[in-house]
């Protein structure tokens, strides 16, 4: 089995959990968290040596799935304890009572992957676990682990009104990894060529381990993204399916955005729709984030991008040649879409470098009570701070990316100055800050800049 790679927080998590169910203290635990982010992974690592069952829904019947429990439970625990419980069941009430009994003694933890499923195939599922679980007895040694890739569907199941509202001993929710975590998966390739690999997997764990550190960047897209079957041009549209109905218009929607569409009226525009409940729907899902300019009054103009850096790369760099892709015309349009992609590296490179920015603060390399975020000029000529530092109301730092070729240098420094004017109540003296992929010339930091490379960006 491979290693379990950052997430050794949540592995102390459950392992905590563990302990708890050891010495009587039934343990109810949730996980959810989108396909792909590890969440069996995790469990799977976390059973090995373990009294266990490990159990994947499917999406069939209610029969059928009971039958597949049935066999997990002799798999996970032998011949005996499925005799003891008569080799079968017949509802998922029994199936819950029986399990809880076989930890009446000694501890058992038991995983229902992909929960969702259970609740289409069976009506009320989750309030049959309420019940369960609210009625079972004193002292019972279980773990009962439900996990599901269908995030809104989980998030309703524990949220006002939801059947296990209150009910879980803990809460995990996985995401995918940022790209500082994620530089564990491909550690010997080249901070830029990391962050290009990034750029394309996003931090999602099987993604990452399906790159070749020994071959190219555009080797990497053609393989993974560029050609039928592969798990970068398959995986977003399973990604979506968990979400988002079929109605609504949603592709449209994240394909305007992946085109650079990320006002309301210019995704309406290429949309050709109305936008403003399916943008709603994107957002509460996590698909798409809504973004002010930091400091912004209320009236300020959102701005609209996809969350996702994965799934920014699927709607900006494959989607709109699917057709062509399938076709076996990957390689031609991997080459064609090199503007899209070099530009979509650039917007992940401008995250990680916000990021980076806060990580400063955390760590004292700048003052504690500076906040850090994306600026734009809310009216008169356009003007956009990538990172803008505010104190209070007041501007104290302005910051520049750029994935460039080559070490940024006095020219950016004074094209950055230049923008002080425009930022909200500048100090005197502000601090600059360039990050470029190469970093910067000595003379920007003999000019009294900061300068930092992409290897200091993925620097824990």
């Amino acid at each position: 089995m491979d290693a379990l790679i950052d997430r050794a927080q949540e592995r102390a998590r459950l392992e905590a959990a563990w302990e708890r169910a050891r010495k009587g203290r039934p343990q109810l635990v949730v996980v959810w968290g989108r396909r792909r982010v590890g969440k069996t992974f995790l469990l799977t690592h976390f059973l090995r040596g373990k009294r266990g069952v490990f159990y994947g829904a499917t999406e069939q019947a209610e029969r059928v799935e009971l039958g597949r429990l049935a066999e997990a439970v002799r798999r996970g625990l032998g011949v005996r304890a499925s005799e003891l419980l008569g080799g079968a069941f017949s509802s998922w009430e029994t199936a819950l009572r029986a399990l809880a009994a076989l930890a009446a003694e000694e501890p058992l933890v038991v995983v229902l992957d992909e929960v969702p499923y259970l609740t289409r195939s069976t009506p009320g599922f989750a309030s049959i676990v309420q019940a369960v679980w609210d009625h079972s007895a004193p002292g019972t040694k279980l773990m009962l682990v439900l996990t599901g890739s269908a995030v809104g569907t989980m998030e309703r199941l524990l949220g006002p009104g939801g059947a296990l509202r209150q009910r879980p001993t803990e809460l995990m929710r996985l995401d995918p990894l940022g790209p500082v975590e994620a530089r564990a998966f491909l550690p010997r390739l080249p901070p830029d060529a990391f962050l290009e690999a990034y750029a394309a997997c996003g931090g999602y764990p099987l993604h990452l381990r399906s790159w070749d550190a020994s071959a190219s960047t555009s080797e990497n897209l053609y393989r993974l993204g560029g050609s039928p079957g592969g798990i970068l041009l398959e995986d977003a549209a399973g990604i979506l399916r968990e979400e988002l109905p079929e109605t609504g218009g949603y592709p449209r929607i994240l394909a305007a955005i992946g085109r650079g569409r990320t006002r309301i009226s210019e995704i309406a525009n290429e949309a050709a729709q109305r936008v403003e409940h399916p943008l709603s729907v994107l957002i509460a899902s996590g698909f798409v984030r809504r973004s002010v300019p930091i400091g912004a009054p209320r009236k300020a103009r959102p701005l609209y991008e996809i969350a996702d850096p994965y799934l920014a790369f699927w709607f900006a760099v494959l989607y709109p040649d699917l057709p062509q892709i399938e076709g076996g015309q990957g390689r031609a349009v991997i080459r064609r879409a090199s503007g899209r992609w070099a530009r979509h590296v650039g917007w992940v490179f401008e995250e990680a470098a916000r990021a980076h920015a806060a990580r400063l603060v955390a760590r004292g390399d700048l003052p504690e009570d500076l906040v850090v975020g994306r600026w734009w000029a809310s009216a008169g000529e356009p003007c956009e701070v990538d990172v803008l530092g505010l104190r209070g109301s007041r501007t104290e730092l302005l910051g520049e990316v750029r994935w460039t070729t080559r070490p940024l240098g006095l020219r950016e420094l004074r094209e950055l100055i230049a923008k002080t004017v425009r930022v909200p109540d500048p100090i005197d003296e502000p601090r600059y800050v360039l990050w470029g992929r190469k970093g910067v010339e000595d003379a920007v930091r003999s000019a009294g800049a900061l300068g930092f490379s992409v290897d200091d960006v993925l620097r824990p």
